[in-house]
This record gives structure tokens, C-alpha cells and sequence, in this order.
């Protein structure tokens, strides 16, 4: 029994020792000081060159998007910049430095949220996904990538993907896998530039790059609607569902639920697609019953009928 305790210390010793140096040493910059702190850092080491990432909420959690983790790496030392209590002109000073550049992996959406959130036009971004698409990879993910160009296989992917970002304190293992995905940004920039000048296709890239509308692109319209499924409705079933759908953002906001809670996408098609009459059930079942009895007033008021 004793014999049995100890190997069961000792195997846990062994693990914890060895969890111990595969983590990722980082820095945490969490307030305004901290990140001017960093900043001055950079200009007095001449960093010029940074991998970066963001994690954000995206409807998924609670109303709204939210910028709640900045990852970087500068080739060798790892760097977590968490936004909650940073003044948005401090962000706005570290991410529009055109002194440094940014590696990003797609760094469209990531332009948006920043822009839309804070109004912060992000420069000086070397997106690899100019690479990829030059390259023109079959799948053009990062995991994708990853694992054809460098054979590097992504853990627990399928793990994070739900993650709430949003909550405090962040769990450990997902900052240690936040990290991983800025941990090899600067040997596949290496790798993908390789691919490139031995394929002939270095002159493509720039004339990409130089030619592309540096302008962040903000979508009229939201996700939802710019479906072919919405577009295909008649001119009835779109206001139709126009109206439950501006309904049911007042109440998502009021909640602070992602609207698929509140009416689900799915729900929302089906009824304006069967032309049928809006009953309770088209509300989701977790929402509290006084509100579920006002959605569907707020929604009869006014219905469309032509």
C-alpha cells in the first residue's frame, strides 16, 4: 500500500516537473503603465518585428465583440496583453506603431474588431495569408498550414475553440494555448518566403501585397444577412424577418446574450420561411419567462403582414 502511495507521489512529482518546463514563460501587461512600460522596452531593445494575435468574443458568450487577449512574440520571449483595463488610447499607441511590424496570420477580422472597438487603424501588418493565397494551400487555415508547411500539428484545438475569453482570471493551459498560436509565426514567414521564391511567384506577391485596399473592411450588413438563405427570402419574409430580428436585439443586448440565444438563427428562418404565426416556442426555452412574454408582444406589434 505505502509502495503504491509513493510511485503515485512520484509519477505526479515527474508530471507537475514536466508540465513545469513545458510552459511557456510569458509576460503579463495589464495596465496602462505595464504596456507603456513594454513599449518603451521595445524602442530602447530595437525590436522592430513582432508575431502577433488576437482572442476575442465574437456573439458567442454575451452581446457584442470584445478584444480580450493580444498575444506576441518577438522570436524569443512571449508577451500577453490583456485589454480589460488598458485606456484605449494606450492600445491605440502600441498597435498603430509603424515602427514595428506585425506578423499576423489573416489579420482581417482582427483590424475590424480594433477598429470598430477602439478606432484603431492597425499598420505596418505582415499577414501571412497574402503567402497562402499566393501559394494557393488547398486549406488555408493555420492549423492547416502549420501542419503541411512545418509538420506541426496543433493540440487541443477543438478544446479552445468555445473558450470564454471574456471571464478573468484566464484558465493557464489556455494562455499556453493562446501562445501557440504566435509560437511559430516567424519560421513559417521563412518557410512560406522560401515556397515562394522557388516557385517564381516572389513578383506576385508583392504586386498583392502593394496593391491591396489597406482600408478596414466594416460589413454593412451583419453575418446573418449577408446569407444566401436571407437573400433568397421573398420580399415579405425579409421584413418579416428584419422585424424579429431587431427585436430580438433589444432583448440581446438587454440580457447580454448572444441573439441565438434569445431566437436562434435556424428559428428565426423556418418561421418567416413557413409563413407561420409566431408562437412561444420560437423563443428559446432558457430565456426567463417574463421576457419570453414580451418578445413575443414586442414581435406581433407591427408584424409585417405585406
Amino acid at each position: 500500500m505505502k509502495e503504491n502511495i509513493v510511485k503515485i507521489y512520484i509519477q505526479q512529482l515527474c508530471y507537475s516537473l514536466m508540465r513545469e518546463h513545458l510552459l511557456k514563460k510569458y509576460q503579463y501587461i495589464k495596465t496602462d503603465s505595464e504596456l507603456r512600460k513594454f513599449r518603451g522596452y521595445l524602442q530602447t531593445e530595437k525590436i522592430e518585428i513582432l508575431s502577433m494575435d488576437f482572442e476575442a468574443e465574437y456573439f458567442l458568450h454575451q452581446y457584442g465583440e470584445e478584444l480580450c487577449l493580444i498575444q506576441i512574440f518577438d522570436g524569443k520571449e512571449y508577451y500577453l496583453i490583456d485589454p480589460k483595463n488598458i485606456g484605449s488610447q494606450e492600445l491605440k499607441s502600441f498597435l498603430e506603431n509603424r515602427n514595428i511590424v506585425k506578423i499576423f496570420f489573416d489579420a482581417s477580422s482582427d483590424k475590424s474588431l480594433v477598429f470598430k472597438k477602439y478606432d484603431i487603424e492597425m499598420n505596418s501588418i505582415l499577414d501571412l495569408m497574402d503567402y497562402v493565397q499566393i501559394l494557393d494551400f488547398p486549406k488555408k487555415g493555420l492549423d492547416s498550414v502549420l501542419r503541411e508547411v512545418l509538420k506541426i500539428n496543433v493540440a487541443q484545438k477543438s478544446k479552445f475553440q468555445r473558450y470564454n475569453w471574456t471571464r478573468r482570471p484566464i484558465q493557464q493551459e489556455a494562455l499556453e494555448y493562446a501562445l501557440g498560436d504566435v509560437e511559430h509565426l516567424f519560421v513559417l514567414k521563412n518557410a512560406l518566403m522560401k515556397m515562394i521564391i522557388d516557385k517564381g511567384l516572389y513578383e506576385q506577391l508583392i504586386l498583392r501585397i502593394t496593391s491591396k485596399d489597406l482600408q478596414v473592411k466594416i460589413h454593412a450588413l451583419p453575418g446573418v444577412k449577408r446569407k444566401r438563405r436571407y437573400k433568397d427570402l421573398s420580399k415579405l419574409a425579409k421584413k418579416r424577418f428584419d422585424h424579429i430580428y431587431e427585436v430580438r436585439e433589444v432583448y440581446a443586448k438587454e440580457l447580454n446574450w448572444p441573439p441565438n440565444n434569445v431566437i436562434s438563427n435556424e428559428n428565426l428562418f423556418l418561421l418567416v420561411e413557413s409563413g407561420d404565426e409566431m408562437e412561444m416556442g420560437i423563443i428559446q426555452s432558457k430565456v426567463p419567462g417574463k421576457f419570453r412574454s414580451e418578445i413575443l408582444r414586442k414581435i406581433q406589434d407591427n408584424f409585417p403582414e405585406n
